[in-house]
Parts: structure tokens; C-alpha cells; sequence
């Protein structure tokens, strides 16, 4: 069940985009989502898209991965350069899990992959409005160099600055306030999922995204714990 999740945001009040031009997905997710009391808006292509973006405002949008701009150009990363900051759940094709990575560090927040299991997408749609909503409170973080601003969602490493896509964003604000003591995966995934995490394991995608990031500014400070969970250490 999502009731911690639905417990923490008010579904009546939540306003979504859907972006697909899959009658079939389309008609299935409003199926789903409209009854439960979701706000929804649909757009075929990428331009609609855009217009419903000049009329209103979302907490969040689901977009097909496929949709692109006049140059080819994902729409998603597109929006997100915009300063487009609403969350953003791709759809894509099944056989596009191993790009996870790369859609993320693109501008997407999650992806559910097809055929979309409509449960797993109403939980990754409320995690990531948590999530985003969550850093508007929380306060400034950190640890050997790094500076964590949660309120204006920036991340600084000795003075220059580091985009993280908001799950990996999360994860590194939770390891954060509890360094150099480790957190349990299971903390984790509560920080990002609630009581009701995905099948996929994508705490392991994150926690690579986010290593992966310190490592290339230089710290290397991410440590795995067997069996336990992850922890930051000092500098050596």
C-alpha cells in the first residue's frame, strides 16, 4: 500500500502531466490514477506538452522517454534546461533498464519501464513530489568539502558546484546528516520510496550514480558496508 506516502501529500491537490503518444498507456494510466482523485492533463507529443506547461503548473510529469524536440533532442533534458524543475517520470521501453544511468543524469528523476505497472508508477510519481517538497525544509549539510543546500537544491565541492539527479540528491543528504555512521539500505530506501519501495532495485543505480559523482570530484569517500548499508568516511 502507498499510505505513508498518500498520508504525506494530499493526492486531490496533486496536478499531473501525462506525456505519451501510447493511446493504450495513456487510457490505462488515467484509468488508474483519475479515479484515486489525481488532477491529470494529457499531451500526445512534444509541443502539447509545451502548451499545457505554458498553462498550467504540475507537480509532476510523466513523460514517454521517445519524445524529443525539433533537433532530436530529449524533451526531458530539454525541459530541464528550461528550469523546468517539476519532478519528471520517464516511460520507456523495457529493454532501456541498462540506460537508467544516463536518463537520470539527463534530467529525469525516475523511470518506470514498459509495460507500466500502474501501482509502481503511483509510487515512484509520490516519492519524487516527496522529495521535492522535503528539501524546501531541510537545511544546509556538510562533510570533507562538500556543501549540500537542500533549500535551493545545490550541491558544492570545494567551491564548485555538482548536479545530481534528485534521488542520488536524497540519498547523499541522508548519508550526509548521519556521517560517518552508516544508514541501512533499508533507511534508504525508506528515504526515497516510504514503506513501499519498486521490484527493481534501484538503490543500487543511485548509490552508483552518487559514487560515481563524488569519485570524479575526488572523493572517494562513499563507502559500502557488506550486509549493513553505506556510510560517507573521512578523507585519509
Amino acid at each position: 500500500m502507498l499510505h505513508s506516502l498518500k498520508k504525506q501529500l494530499s493526492v486531490p491537490d496533486l496536478h499531473l502531466l501525462i506525456g505519451t503518444p501510447d493511446t493504450q498507456t495513456m487510457n490505462s494510466i488515467f484509468a488508474y490514477l483519475e479515479p484515486l482523485g489525481y488532477q491529470l492533463d494529457s499531451a500526445a507529443d512534444s509541443d502539447e506538452v509545451r502548451n499545457c506547461l505554458k498553462n498550467a503548473s504540475y507537480n509532476a510529469l510523466i513523460l514517454d522517454a521517445t519524445l524529443t524536440d525539433q533537433n532530436g533532442i530529449p524533451l526531458y533534458t530539454c525541459l530541464r534546461m528550461e528550469r523546468i524543475i517539476s519532478p519528471i517520470i520517464l516511460l520507456a521501453p523495457e529493454n532501456t533498464l541498462e540506460n537508467l544511468p544516463r536518463y537520470l543524469n539527463s534530467g529525469a528523476d525516475d523511470i518506470v519501464t514498459s509495460p507500466v505497472h500502474l501501482l509502481e508508477l503511483e509510487a515512484r510519481i509520490l516519492a519524487a513530489i516527496r522529495l521535492a517538497t522535503a528539501h524546501l525544509t531541510a537545511v544546509k549539510l556538510t562533510w570533507e568539502g562538500i556543501e549540500l543546500d537542500a533549500h535551493a537544491h545545490t550541491i558544492t565541492c570545494d567551491g564548485r558546484h555538482i548536479h545530481l539527479p534528485p534521488m542520488a540528491f536524497a540519498l547523499l543528504a541522508r548519508l550526509m546528516k548521519s556521517a560517518p555512521n552508516v544508514v541501512s539500505r533499508s533507511e534508504l530506501q525508506n528515504e526515497l520510496y516510504g514503506d513501499t519501495p519498486p521490484n527493481s532495485d534501484a538503490l543500487r543505480t543511485y548509490i552508483h550514480i552518487l559514487r560515481t559523482q563524488l569519485e570524479k570530484q575526488n572523493k572517494p569517500i562513499l563507502q559500502t558496508v557488506p550486509r549493513v548499508g553505506f556510510r560517507l568516511t573521512p578523507l585519509s
